[in-house]
């Protein structure tokens, strides 16, 4: 019978306390057999099948991360570093950090979103109850002067009869920035890296931080960079060329480029690895400093297009369906 793959909060908290484990040089089996019997739900049930997992002779990698989906491969490659490296706990911290930026990411976004999303339900209520209300005037007055309805007011009148789909439509067009971003940050690059760029910062300031650990503690290039690459979510392409382009002095497309500088300079003698090592945490550092800082101008410019974007929809509604039919209405009149 297979087993069903942990969810990614699972996984999360599972990396949290191997990380405390074996930082404490603790076992991992039987403090997690403890850990299932002191939590409940979904937890505790992913505690019992991977200490179960690991009683059984399966690495941690297999046991973790072992179904083939994108954040798992992300997941075992940060796990076989550190178990190679000698650093497990600090990959383990690595990965979650990037994983809990992400989510602190989101959710400072929906909360910034809630003051366009009622600038947005208020406008709509507003303008239907508008045009509801005012376009049957135009016909009244019409007839009241025996006019036959001129053409831009039956068209005012059609639309009228779509009102619902007319409102739908504009608070689409009103969010239209907000779902590129939503498209953006669930798609994925030919790279593997995420289209979205605070994501995309994240996942490479998490390569190359992977790789200051696997190289300062004595990894060598040809582990460290493919692996990286794994962590980054290179495909097995990707990872199986990812040391020859460092041989070629190319540039890794899943690494940052100055990573990518690092690491050809120390496969060709120009730095050691000690160097190398501190000159990539600082990138790893440097971007996530970027990521913090493009989420920052993100919870500002998406709320703010969202308002341009209603308020500019607004002024043509109350241009094309209220004041100028109103001005061609007092014209008519006046010609009478």
């Amino acid at each position: 019978m297979s087993e069903t793959p942990l969810t990614l909060a699972q996984q999360l908290a599972l990396c949290q306390q191997v990380a405390r484990l074996v930082r404490s040089k603790l076992p991992i089996s039987g403090e997690l057999a403890r850990l299932a019997d002191s939590a409940s739900g979904p937890i505790g049930q992913a505690a019992t099948q991977v200490d179960r997992d690991i009683s059984q002779g399966k690495p941690l990698a297999a046991a973790i991360a072992a179904d083939p989906s994108r954040n798992s491969r992300m997941l075992a490659a940060c796990i076989e570093i550190g178990e190679l490296s000698g650093c497990l706990e600090r990959t383990l911290d690595d990965w979650t950090a990037m994983h809990i930026a992400r989510s602190h990411y989101s959710r400072k976004l929906r909360a910034a979103m809630v003051y366009p999303s009622l600038l947005i339900l208020v406008t709509m209520l507003s303008l239907g109850y508008v045009i509801w209300h005012l376009i049957p005037e135009y016909r009244i007055t019409y007839a009241q002067f025996g006019e036959t309805l001129p053409v831009w007011l039956d068209w005012l009148l059609r639309i009228r009869e779509q009102l619902g789909a007319l409102l739908l439509v504009m608070a689409l067009l009103a969010v239209l920035p907000l779902i590129v971003w939503v498209v953006r940050k669930k798609s994925y690059a030919a790279d593997g890296l995420p289209r979205e760029t605070v994501q995309r910062l994240l996942v490479q300031s998490l390569g190359a931080g992977l790789l200051s650990r696997g190289i300062g503690h004595g990894l060598p290039l040809n582990k460290a960079v493919p692996l990286s690459v794994a962590a980054s979510g290179g495909s097995d392409r990707d990872v199986s060329r990812a040391f020859e382009s460092i041989q070629h002095q190319a540039l890794v497309t899943q690494l940052a480029r100055e990573a990518s500088i690092l690491l050809c300079a120390l496969y060709s003698g120009v730095t050691n690895p000690a160097e190398t090592s501190g000159h990539l945490a600082e990138v790893a550092s440097f971007l996530r400093q970027q990521a913090e800082d493009r989420a920052t101008r993100n919870e500002r410019w998406l709320p703010m297009m969202v308002a341009i974007t209603i308020g500019v929809l607004t002024i043509l509604t109350y241009v094309f369906l209220i004041y100028l039919p109103w001005i061609l209405l007092m014209q008519r009149l006046g010609e009478r």
